[in-house]
């Protein structure tokens, strides 16, 4: 496991964005406040910190304005491919959270475990349940160019397109 911030074992990371960000104080102001408070920090140290926080905060904005985008997405087109790629998408941005886990600050562990597995179980069943309904629907065009009901140059594209 990767040595962790003197900020983040302190826990000064909330203290350090309000007198930043609010009191509107330099680094080297912070540090010598800490100081005498008897923390040993350095600036770097606090800097360091801050824009740990900045990039953490920019990635949960991005993130937050692509899940809402998604969430419209699916509730304009509510099928189960939409949800697939939702699950997908949600699988993804889990993972790229993971990968980097011995940085990450939780307090369980098998929280986010459990999290990547209901996604991928839910991504799972969301494609054996398109594949069931893509099944049932060559059925019934099948069935349809049988009877004379679908032209069969539209279903052979149709089987073409879903490799049927």
């Amino acid at each position: 496991m990767p040595r962790r911030s003197k900020a983040t074992l302190n826990d000064l990371i909330n203290r350090i964005i309000y007198l930043y960000e609010k009191e509107k104080l330099t680094f080297k102001q912070i540090e010598s406040i800490l100081r005498a408070e008897g923390y040993d920090i350095s600036k770097s140290s606090i800097h360091r910190a801050y824009r740990s926080y900045q990039e953490s905060a920019e990635l949960y904005k991005r993130m937050s304005q692509e899940i809402k985008a998604l969430i419209e997405a699916v509730k304009e087109n509510p099928t189960t491919d939409a949800i697939e790629a939702g699950v997908a998408y949600l699988s993804t941005k889990v993972l790229q959270l993971v990968k980097d886990i011995e940085k990450m600050d939780f307090d369980d562990p098998l929280d986010v475990i459990t999290a990547v597995e209901k996604l991928g179980k839910t991504a799972e069943r969301l494609t054996r349940f398109r594949e069931e309904r893509e099944r049932e629907a060559m059925k019934i065009l099948k069935k349809g160019a049988e009877e004379g009901k679908v032209d069969p140059e539209i279903l052979k594209k149709i089987q073409e397109l879903y490799g049927a």
